[in-house]
Parts: C-alpha cells; structure tokens; sequence
C-alpha cells in the first residue's frame, strides 16, 4: 500500500516545480543602512541615531506595483529573508518589490553598537513601539527615494512576534 499511498500523494499534491518557486540560494537583494532615530517618542533630549540594516530585492518590481514589507523580528534579517519563501514565491505574479527591515537590536542594528547589551538602560528602547516607529519610517524614506514606489502599496508580512509586529505596524500605520 505504500507505493499505492505515494502515487496518490504525488497525483494530488504534485511537487512543486523549480522553475516555478524560489529557492534560497536564487534569492538577490542589496543590503543597505538607513538612519533611525534610536527614540522616535522622547521630547526631552536627543539619544542618537543608529544604522538599521534592511535588504531589497527589485527583481520584480515595476514601479507602483506593492511592495512586500518584512517586519523583521528577532534576529538577523538575512536569516529571514532566506527562509520567507512565500513571499518571494508571489513576488513575481504581483510585480513586487521585496523589502525586509531588520529589528532593531538584532543582526547589525544595534542602537549602541558594542555596547547595546551592556547596561539595562540601553535596553529601554527594545520595545514593539519603537521598532513600528523604525519600519514606518524606513518605508517613508523608500517611497520617498525609489523612482516610482511612492504611489506603491504596502503590504506586511510577518511570522510569530513578526506576524504580530505586521498586525500592530497595519492597525497603526494604516
């Protein structure tokens, strides 16, 4: 029964075909910085700035087509980007641009640099808020400076605390 078993499987749910899905090792992006405010809500003193990686991929882009925004979470944002397969599996069919944004106080975004682990004060800043904060201001800066993204819609994707993060980032950043 398990070649019988098996030829069923294959004939319902057929393996997908190479040419037709990404795979991790095809994926292209460019890496880049862009500056953020490491306290997007003090109005009493200026704490600095810090370097937050994002990576995009305008593969398949056209200009006012979506852009697939990756509300990076716990860790290095190159990890997730190579293990986000839906989203560049669909990037194609909606002519989108791939943008993932790294979380602030993983991978090399890193308010304090050597030192963001160093004091629990430097940690007051690691909150939900302020990493919705960088994301809206990372897609700002995007739209302003890509030819033709600023019409573009935006639609975040997210899994676990990053599913959460795109929910929040849609409810408040409508």
């Amino acid at each position: 029964f398990i070649g019988v078993t098996a030829a069923i499987v294959q004939r319902r749910f057929p393996t997908p075909s190479a040419k037709r899905f990404a795979t991790p090792s095809s994926y292209r992006y460019d890496t880049h910085y862009f500056e953020q405010q490491i306290d997007h809500f003090g109005f009493v003193e200026h704490v600095g700035v810090y370097e937050q990686r994002y990576l995009i991929s305008l593969e398949y882009w056209k200009p006012g087509k979506p852009i697939f925004f990756y509300t990076g979470n716990e860790g290095d944002v190159t990890w997730f980007s190579n293990n986000t397969g839906f989203m560049w599996d669909i990037a194609p069919e909606f002519e989108a641009m791939l943008l993932f944004a790294e979380h602030r106080y993983y991978g090399d975004s890193l308010p304090f640099g050597n030192d963001t682990y160093a004091s629990s004060k430097n940690l007051q800043y690691l909150t939900s808020e302020q990493a919705l904060a960088d994301y809206a201001m990372l897609i700002e800066h995007v739209k302003a400076t890509q030819p033709g993204a600023a019409s573009s819609p935006v639609i975040a994707f997210g899994g676990s605390y990053g599913g959460m993060l795109a929910a929040w980032f849609r409810m408040k950043y409508p």
